[in-house]
């Protein structure tokens, strides 16, 4: 299956500089700029029957699109454009509750680092802790706080290893607005720019009192006892730091896409917005573009939607379930969003590349 993006190319013309570092992208032969991001959802080693041994090995069939598999995209026609991910994108559920890590995740990636393949992650709402669970207890416990913890370590840590080993991969950090939270990214490779919020954009910061967790629910190991902060100031950090060119390709990844239910925007009123203000916010962000999409996971079922902004269309793409097939199916696992871009011709095709090894 593939979807094409909405909007016309421009004439290709000179590669640009990359943001926030001073790379320049690279041309192939006959002036061909594009490559190949490859971007997935909802790995879950650990969770819903899926082993480390059955993701490993969905890890490896990605990686060989890039020396042994063959596929192209249909853009240029023929087999002009093979998928060949240089960099690859995960969008959130990395693994079972309260359970990422470097120590028990980074060992079933690092196969793409060995190959010179890019590897990038945010979190989803398994890797973070929840308000409440579903039985009734309360998170942000002392055992939450770290496993959060934990997760922004492993996704820091994706972009550190993208960094040392794709030449002319630069990103940013933006911290959280309190004491603890999410980390949020804005990298670059080869001219084309990545904004990572994580879950969602507006997922909050948190704080708790002092002489916590001894001062609040000791029993419940300090449950319940944080206070949440706006995400806004760190929205609008990251967005200030995005190319003020138009025509800089930018792609958007978070974990919850515009099209899941509302509740999964839920930032517990720290910012004091509605939902639908926090999707305009998004909307917003990437409109600023000519060259943009939103890529999400979540869903666990590929989907390709539109969203209308003013007299644009602007195109959000949902990943397959990479850790098998719903659950139902673990052979079928591995599936993936496989994107040509360009730096001087914007995205010029979505492929979905279904699982199954």
């Amino acid at each position: 299956m593939l979807v094409a993006a909405c909007t016309t190319p421009p004439a290709p013309g000179t590669p640009t500089t990359s943001v926030p570092g001073t790379t320049t992208t690279t041309v192939g032969p006959n002036g061909d700029d594009s490559y190949t991001i490859a971007f997935i959802g909802d790995s879950e080693p650990r969770m819903r029957g899926n082993t480390n041994a059955e993701v490993a090995a969905y890890i490896a069939n990605l990686a060989s699109y890039r020396t042994t598999t063959s596929l192209y995209f249909d853009f240029g026609g023929g087999d002009t454009h093979r998928v060949s991910p240089e960099l690859v994108v995960l969008g959130g559920d990395i693994s079972a509750d309260r359970d990422t890590s470097i120590a028990s995740d980074m060992p079933l990636w690092q196969q793409l680092y060995d190959r010179g393949i890019g590897l990038v992650a945010g979190f989803g709402n398994h890797d973070w802790e929840p308000v409440q669970w579903s039985d009734g207890s309360l998170g942000y416990s002392v055992a939450g706080h770290a496993a959060n913890e934990n997760t922004t370590a492993f996704t820091r840590e994706t972009y550190r290893r993208t960094a040392l080993t794709l030449p002319g991969f630069t990103y940013r950090e933006f911290g959280p607005t309190a004491t603890h939270g999410p980390t949020t990214f804005l990298s670059s490779y080869k001219g084309v720019d990545l904004a990572n919020f994580n879950t969602f954009l507006y997922q909050p910061s948190y704080a708790y009192p002092d002489g916590w967790p001894l001062s609040c629910n000791l029993l419940t190991g300090g449950a319940g006892c944080q206070v949440f902060f706006s995400a806004e100031p760190q929205i609008a950090a990251l967005a200030n730091a995005l190319s003020t060119d138009p025509a800089r390709p930018t792609l958007f990844v978070e974990h919850y896409p515009l099209t899941t239910g509302d509740g999964w925007w839920d930032d517990h009123g720290a910012s004091g917005t509605t939902v639908a203000q926090r999707k305009t916010r998004l909307l917003g962000l990437m409109n600023r573009f000519e060259h943009t999409a939103l890529l999400a996971g979540h869903n666990h079922s590929p989907g390709h939607y539109t969203h209308t902004v003013g007299t644009r269309t602007l195109d959000e793409y949902v990943a397959p379930y990479f850790g098998g097939d719903n659950g139902e199916d673990l052979t079928r696992g591995g599936g993936f969003v496989a994107l040509l871009v360009s730096p001087s011709r914007g995205i010029l095709e979505a492929k979905f590349v279904p699982g199954g090894i």
